[in-house]
């Protein structure tokens, strides 16, 4: 009964954390189409100025300031608004980690819990993950679809330091095709490198990826979310 229970707790702060990423998404699709529309031609973009440099309104008053005036309000209430996300993302997520000895608790977790890295710079001067030019080996494209994609990385990490970027989608963890897999290959081979093919901006690569102790939770320093089809 105490694991049913267990298991049904476990159950809805997943599914809570789902809704967080789902919310946080929507955020940043607005956000997005609102940067799209402020840096478009002519217009002065998140933070340009609305007068030229002779004092007039930029584009000869053909530029609707008091619209760009409410983009860039907007644009700064759904930055505000998507670091809160973030931050309560990463509490659950932290929660769930060390609430469950599987990997897989939190809707395809991969491995320990880390620092959220797809916080952009303005938002807090932090160490952020950001992907660089790699040295693994890559692959032509395949047609195989990706079971997963790292959403969370924490520095210093067993993943970070094998090479495993966020954002990078996984293919094929040493044979294994879905997370539950992936997750036993995980916690059944400590200290066993896997070769791990991941599709990082369209380019197939392979890594060589060892889960193993370190200072922070799980044996990865990584989380996995499921990618659904």
């Amino acid at each position: 009964m105490t694991s049913m229970m267990g298991e049904d707790v476990i159950k809805k702060n997943k599914e809570k954390v789902e809704r967080l990423y789902k919310q946080r998404e929507e955020l940043e699709a607005e956000m997005a189409s609102i940067s799209q529309r402020l840096n478009g031609p002519n217009m002065p973009g998140l933070k340009g100025s609305l007068v030229d440099n002779e004092g007039f309104p930029i584009g000869g008053g053909d530029v609707d300031l008091y619209s760009v005036r409410a983009d860039r309000q907007r644009y700064n209430s759904l930055k505000n608004d998507h670091l809160q996300l973030t931050n309560a993302i990463e509490k659950e997520v932290q929660q769930l980690l060390s609430s469950s000895a599987s990997p897989s608790a939190v809707g395809g977790g991969g491995g320990g819990g880390g620092t959220d890295t797809r916080k952009t710079k303005t938002e807090k001067n932090e160490k952020v993950k950001i992907p660089t030019e790699s040295t693994t080996p890559k692959t032509t494209s395949t047609n195989r679809k990706a079971f997963a994609v790292v959403d969370i990385l924490a520095p210093g990490s067993p993943a970070d330091l094998d090479g495993l970027m966020v954002h990078d989608r996984i293919l094929d963890f040493g044979g294994a095709f879905s997370i539950a897999d992936a997750a036993l290959l995980i916690q059944g081979n400590l200290g066993k490198s896997h070769r791990v093919l991941v599709n990082r901006a369209g380019v197939d690569e392979i890594l060589n990826i060892a889960p193993r102790t370190w200072n922070g939770n799980g044996l990865l320093g990584a989380h996995f979310r499921a990618l659904n089809f």
